[in-house]
């Protein structure tokens, strides 16, 4: 539970650098078989965080442009 709390917590780059960093060792060849399976599946946590974080930005960019697109004059959006 306290990692939840941590990880909403990350921004998405920060998440982004640490999925970078686990896959860099994954591909090192350098790690056991126990420690490539933590690695996995702490990766697979910070990519559903990098997944989550991109779809509430898009869904802001979405509300955003809707509330623009209310907003702005006909003859402003006919150009």
């Amino acid at each position: 539970m306290a990692d939840e709390v941590k990880d909403k917590e990350l921004k998405f780059e920060q998440a982004l650098k640490k999925l970078e960093t686990i896959s860099e060792r994954l591909n090192s060849g350098n790690e056991d078989l126990d420690e490539l399976l933590n690695l996995y599946e702490e990766g697979i946590r910070y990519l559903k965080i990098c997944r989550e974080k991109l779809a509430e930005a898009e869904m802001k960019v979405q509300i955003l442009t809707e509330r623009l697109n209310k907003e702005l004059p006909e003859e402003e959006e006919n150009g």
